[in-house]
């Protein structure tokens, strides 16, 4: 153990070398938290753009912003996308609620950037334009060094007598001092200390049972995910914070021992009686026992009755994990108790880590074989009511083969629950994106379900994938429901399902009217496919004064493509957003398309750039057209094969002498009555009659073919 606090204590003291600014995240209630660990300290500098936040260090340059891990520990619920700015090299922060950034130095080098929920505080010097706001004060000036201890400093002077054992250990190390060592070694000692990790105890006797009120400082550490902790690798290491494990002994946790082979009558029996011995005071194994027994049934409101019955001061250490359990068992989260920090363990603790985190992390961190191993392990019906919660958990981190073992467990298990099996089968199809076979599922499971709205959501959501219509009645079931969900946890979901059901069922106006101020992205997806043109124009064409939501750009192409095929090019373009590098092809052809639409036939070739797609071709032929450049219109119209229109081409160009050599048999017949030479006088009056009279019905022929080639315009 001291050796492996002493190698990584040598890695906090080890500089980074890589100039590398590495960008971390975690979620919690009311904000998404954005670590930004830059090279050294630096001023850095924060304030609004267009679509959110830009962030920036004060300097020469940026660094290299590692964004790596940012997405692993949170959703796109406050962030929608972080990206760096490819001229400047500033991090741009889209934003996808009504929330505001506030940000702060942790320490030097060290910039927590907090997105939270509703309007900044009044006066924030933060919301002014980005490159104008206020800029952190510059990193202050490295401290004197102070000389290190010198432990040798107070000693008699050597004598004639024998010498101590003191003088017998100092070292001949030449020229190299071992001093600075010792000074970096005392500092980062300290530096653990303050942050919990290492506990400095007095010589002596260790107490016998450990003081409930000692608690982390809320100043020690700053938790940016599911592991709080700190990165003790050198610069080119992992971003994941590295905490010491501690694991738990197997059979503290063999929960299956606790009530194997007796009836849950006699369980019952056994934790009610025993507690109290002589002069009434508590049995803290009778009361142990008697907490194991309700565990193993899944009685968690009764266990934590029970152990609170035991005093502090008696108190085994392992009531307190003990506890976490009953709140486990019981369906809840408990990710910042006791078993915070057991995710890699080899055995049970693994197990209870995964049940008590809101959201496992990604990566070796989570020991899955071993939460396996442990959950198989479990008695029948604590795998029935433990299994989707686990379940989820999985999912939410992609490991899909994990939470099909799950699934399977729970099929095989006695009366097991027809409806969670198919529920969860629906949740793995839809993580594996396969929204028709989700559907199916999740009609079994709301048949099966009875008053258990999950499964109702989760049909919505594979309806909303496909964007396939369904029934009203799920709108209005899911209505209900919302009514009786105040203050529950899964509030939030039941209301995006709702919004979603209302889109897909042809009711936008209310779809829209639950949503408010903050519709989610997939309402814009399926009004932009399913609504009706009035209530899509009604929605969908935004004001001038209103900005586009944040939205994923393939929706937002979507919207577009409909609004120019409804003769709306304005309205497309703002959806389509200013010119980017980052453009793809088919984002640029659409908003050549609108730009041609509304007669700015410059801005359209600048957005077509050096595309050569056949759509390209066309686009760019038009925009020539419009500016009257025919010939380059008409060589754009013969790379794509359309030599029809390269010979309307010349005719709008009045190019008739390239007419009659290059277009075809009718265009050819017409151009050549302009180009043809005047004729020679006739010598007398009937001849020259007979010649007017041929070249007249030679023009007519020739009107009548053109005219015939040429189609009608449609009736209206």
């Amino acid at each position: 153990m001291i050796r492996v606090l002493l190698l990584l204590l040598l890695a906090l003291a080890h500089p980074a070398l890589a100039q590398t600014a590495r960008v971390t995240s975690g979620e919690h209630d009311g904000f998404t938290r954005l670590v930004v660990a830059l090279p050294g300290p630096s001023p850095w500098t924060l304030g609004r753009t267009a679509m959110g936040y830009g962030f920036a260090a004060v300097g020469t340059g940026q660094p290299d912003y590692d964004l790596g891990r940012v997405w692993d520990l949170i959703p796109r619920t406050r962030l929608q996308s972080l990206r760096i700015d490819a001229e400047g090299g500033a991090l741009q922060l889209a934003l996808a609620c009504d929330c505001h950034v506030f940000p702060f130095e942790y320490r030097p080098g060290i910039v927590v950037l907090d997105i939270k929920d509703g309007p900044p505080p009044a006066g924030s010097a933060f919301e002014q334009p980005f490159g104008q706001g206020a800029t952190a004060p510059p990193a202050p000036p490295d401290p004197v060094p102070i000389a290190g201890y010198n432990w040798l400093a107070d000693r008699p002077p050597a004598t004639g007598g024998p010498r101590r054992r003191m003088d017998l250990l100092e070292l001949a190390t030449g020229s190299v001092s071992l001093q600075p060592l010792r000074d970096q070694l005392l500092a980062q000692i300290s530096r653990g200390a303050a942050q919990g990790i290492v506990q400095m105890e007095m010589p002596g006797k260790a107490p016998r049972v450990p003081n409930p009120g000692l608690t982390d400082l809320p100043w020690s550490q700053i938790h940016i995910g599911d592991l709080p902790g700190i990165a003790a690798s050198p610069g080119g290491g992992s971003t994941r914070p590295v905490i010491p494990t501690v694991c738990l002994p197997d059979k503290m946790l063999d929960l299956p021992a606790w009530g194997e082979g007796r009836a849950p009558l006699d369980l019952l029996s056994a934790a009610r009686s025993g507690f109290y011995g002589e002069f009434d005071e508590i049995e803290p194994r009778a009361a142990i026992e008697a907490v194991q027994g309700f565990l193993y049934l899944g009685f968690g409101a009764e266990a934590r009755q029970v152990a609170s019955l035991v005093p502090a001061a008696v108190a085994p250490p392992e009531l307190a994990h003990y506890r976490s359990m009953s709140h486990l068992v019981d369906g809840d989260s408990d990710p910042d108790g006791p078993f915070a920090t057991m995710l890699p363990c080899d055995g049970p603790a693994a197990l209870w880590a995964a049940l008590a985190a809101d959201r496992l992390p990604l990566g070796p961190e989570v020991n899955v074989d071993a939460v396996l191993r442990s959950f198989l392990a479990l008695p029948a019906h604590l795998r029935q009511g433990l299994g989707p919660v686990l379940a989820d958990r999985l999912l939410a981190r992609g490991d899909e083969s994990a939470a099909r073992v799950i699934r399977d467990a729970m099929e095989r298990a006695p009366h097991s629950n027809r409806a969670e099996i198919a529920h969860l089968d629906a949740k793995v199809d839809l993580q594996a994106e396969r929204p028709e076979a989700a559907q199916g599922h999740a009609q079994v499971a709301v048949a099966a379900a009875g008053s258990d709205s999950a499964p109702l959501v989760t049909l919505v959501e594979a309806h909303s994938r496909r964007a396939e219509p369904i029934s009203p009645e799920v709108a209005a079931t899911l209505q209900s429901v919302l009514g009786e969900s105040e203050g529950r946890s899964d509030q939030a979901a039941i209301r995006r399902a709702l919004i979603l059901a209302l889109a897909l069922s042809g009711r936008t106006d209310e779809a829209f009217a639950t949503a408010a101020t903050a519709p989610p992205p997939d309402l814009w997806r399926i009004a932009g496919q399913l609504a009706p043109d009035d209530d899509f124009l009604a929605h969908l064409v935004l004001g001038p004064e209103v900005p586009a939501p944040a939205v994923p750009g393939d929706v937002r192409r979507q919207i577009a493509r409909r609004l120019l095929d409804l003769g709306f090019a304005d309205p497309a373009l703002k959806w389509l957003g200013p010119p980017s590098q980052g453009d793809p092809p088919e984002h640029r052809l659409l908003a050549a398309r609108a730009e041609l639409a509304r007669g700015a036939a410059q801005d359209a070739l600048a957005r077509l750039g050096d595309l050569d797609q056949g759509e390209a071709a066309t686009l760019r032929a038009g925009a020539n057209l419009q500016l009257k450049a025919y010939e380059p219109a008409r060589e754009a119209l013969i790379a794509t094969g359309q030599t029809d229109l390269a010979a309307q081409a010349l005719v709008w160009g009045q190019d008739w002498r390239a007419l009659s050599e290059e277009g075809n048999a009718t265009w050819q017949a017409a151009a050549e009555l302009l180009v043809a030479p005047p004729p020679e006088p006739d010598p007398g009056l009937l001849a020259t009659g007979n010649r007017l009279a041929e070249d007249g019905a030679a023009a007519r022929a020739a009107l009548v073919a053109l005219l015939a080639a040429v189609q009608v315009p449609a009736a209206p």
